[in-house]
């Protein structure tokens, strides 16, 4: 195990500084931010190129916006790029809300924020949208000449690579309800009494975390039928028995039945075989 925790850690320096040379992504949305243009936010065909001087987004109308890797103060994925984009520089989020924007969408979205300041010192940022083939590489590549953390909802961050550095955030809380006032002659009711004490359920062991990757990538991965990402992802799986699904379009279905053990490490490698 620790052998392969030594792979592990030597496969992502060497990711890291691939893409701290340079990489480029045609199948970028551009969401909304800094940059006024046309193009639409289900538009695709924009351009993202990051390098170790600079992160250069073209826009299919043209604009284009260069962002030194510097003055990167913020990375964020999914629901937490959304909230952080948004707040930064005053964009309206969406009237719905964001969590109701998520639950519409049958897919995943794979946002991703940039928050940085311009030579003035203003408070800057762009939104964009990944496809499930390319949102891991896109965050490898940012990190890697930005060295700031992916900051990410506790509920999404198996969607982060492993060895990229996260900076996990709690779901906000639902605002509580007023009560309705009581009318002026209406008695108050009697103090409740103290409830009855109650045992606390025994603590659950740890979880376990079961890395997993997929031949080819990027195929989508189900923890006992539910869905739970896109290979490669960490799993944080209760102790006991549970059966791990890989299916890709164009690929025989993948699966394995695993017993894990709490606080236990593992990983899995979903082969995936073309049908004919």
């Amino acid at each position: 195990m620790e052998s392969i925790k030594k792979f592990l850690a030597l496969f992502m320096c060497c990711t890291l500084l691939a893409y701290a040379q340079g990489n480029t992504f045609n199948k970028v949305r551009y969401n909304g931010g800094s940059v006024s243009t046309t193009v639409k936010p289900d538009d695709w065909d924009n351009k993202l190129t990051v390098t170790a001087d600079a992160i250069t987004l073209v826009l299919k109308d043209g604009k284009t916006l260069t962002i030194p890797p510097k003055q990167v103060t913020s990375l964020s994925y999914g629901q937490e790029a959304h909230r952080r984009v948004g707040t930064a520089i005053g964009l309206a989020m969406i009237s719905l809300g964001v969590g109701v924007l998520f639950l519409l969408h049958k897919t995943k979205l794979h946002f991703i924020g940039i928050n940085y300041t311009d030579t003035a010192g203003k408070k800057e940022g762009v939104l964009l949208q990944g496809d499930k083939s390319n949102f891991r590489a896109i965050i490898v590549a940012l990190q890697g000449v930005t060295g700031v953390p992916v900051s990410v909802s506790e509920k999404e961050r198996s969607e982060i690579p492993a060895g990229i550095a996260v900076q996990s955030v709690r779901e906000p809380e639902e605002p509580k309800q007023a009560s309705e006032p009581m009318p002026a002659n209406t008695a108050a009711p009697p103090p409740a009494s103290a409830p009855a004490a109650t045992t606390a359920p025994p603590p659950q062991g740890p979880s376990a975390s079961i890395s997993i990757t997929s031949n080819p990538d990027a195929a989508d991965i189900y923890v006992d039928d539910a869905f739970s990402g896109n290979a490669p992802a960490t799993l944080k799986l209760s102790p006991g028995k549970h059966t791990i699904r890989a299916s890709l379009t164009g690929y025989k279905p993948w699966s394995r039945e695993i017993t894990v053990e709490a606080g236990s490490e593992a990983h899995l490698v979903a082969t995936l075989e073309k049908l004919n």
